[in-house]
């Protein structure tokens, strides 16, 4: 085979070899397309099969949202909605052996703001008692879509819209005899919040789902925000996962976007080992995992600050070299933010 043949060979193999590389991440992406109540659950149980091994693992960190606003999204956000967020700095860090990694120094963990409601609703009828029972009916049966279904009617945004500015909730379920929540029941709050799950003595404890609905009119990157787990005196505490939907479409390039955190929490706050999972905007997902103390992010061990003296708090699941970087101030306060908690008001 003369020279000439040889590179023919050459290149046919190249382009041969591209073709298969974009067939398999066709299939790849393609294979991504599932429910989000069946990722939850598949994120759930893969974080219990990692978490032996991640107590064998010092070098770990948990992700924190950055408390600077990020101009973009905040001229995107609607209201008093605004995007908070400190602009990425992606350079090379040098790791303990010496070589150089292309970690993800001080880039910002997109903060969100709860669901603004717009006062859209005069002279809506709304039958609180009726609506909550018929909500009820799908949530006891696992039909989360209808239950964002009805979530999205004006009748319930409305209902919702009534308690804007207050703590109070409506509530349909079980009692107990001095006529407090006790057992299990649904609860609505203002700013679009959900409570379904269980209760004892007027306030969520037990195993429960909360999820804050953002209205259709919303011009917010956030849809939807949701928590399910443990539960006491009306805060998430024990193991849990708390997950967001975003609108691609409205994501900067500055930031990358918490979609799942799972692992403990108490009384709201990331509390222990976690698994975490980031989205960009161009639905790129990374998987990181870490540890929090009262909702404060541990340092990763045996790893230098940057450059700028920001501490590295996150490992990538797939690259041990790979870490994300906080302020100090930044590592604070983790926490399911947006929760109301208050009374029982009557229907």
């Amino acid at each position: 085979m003369d020279k000439n043949e040889k590179i023919k060979v050459a290149i046919t193999s190249g382009i041969v070899a591209a073709i298969l590389l974009i067939l398999v991440l066709f299939l790849a992406l393609s294979g991504k397309n599932k429910s989000d109540e069946k990722l939850l659950d598949e994120n759930i149980s893969e974080y219990a099969s990692l978490e032996s091994s991640l107590d064998q693992n010092s070098d770990s960190g948990v992700l924190a949202s950055s408390e600077e606003a990020n101009s973009e999204s905040s001229d995107k956000a609607e209201d008093s909605s605004s995007a908070n967020g400190s602009s990425t700095e992606t350079a090379l860090q040098s790791n303990e052996t010496g070589n150089t990694t292309n970690d993800i120094s001080g880039n910002s963990l997109y903060s969100t703001n709860a669901a603004v409601l717009k006062n859209v609703y005069k002279g809506l009828a709304v039958d609180t008692n009726a609506q909550l029972k018929e909500m009820y009916t799908y949530w006891a049966d696992n039909n989360t879509e209808a239950v964002r279904d009805l979530a999205h009617l004006e009748r319930f945004e409305a209902m919702s819209y009534k308690l804007s500015g207050t703590s109070d909730f409506y509530y349909y379920g079980d009692l107990n005899s001095s006529g407090l929540p006790e057992g299990t029941g649904l609860a609505v709050y203002g700013d679009d919040q959900y409570y379904f799950g269980e209760w004892k003595n007027g306030k969520r404890n037990g195993n429960g789902t909360w999820i804050n609905f953002y209205p259709e009119y919303s011009n917010y990157v956030v849809t939807e925000h949701m928590y399910t787990g443990g539960w006491v005196d009306d805060l998430p505490s024990g193991d849990g996962q708390e997950h967001y939907d975003y609108d691609f479409a409205k994501m900067n390039g500055d930031d990358i976007y918490v979609q799942n955190a799972i692992g403990s929490f108490d009384k709201g706050y990331y509390d222990g080992k976690m698994y975490i999972i980031t989205v960009d905007r161009d639905q790129n997902t990374e998987e990181w995992y870490g540890t929090c103390e009262d909702g404060t992010l541990i340092q990763v061990v045996n790893t230098r600050l940057d450059k700028d003296g920001k501490i590295p708090v996150l490992q990538n699941k797939n690259d041990e070299k790979d870490f994300v970087y906080m302020t100090e101030e930044g590592t604070k306060d983790n926490k399911v933010s947006g929760i109301i908690v208050g009374e029982k008001k009557a229907n």
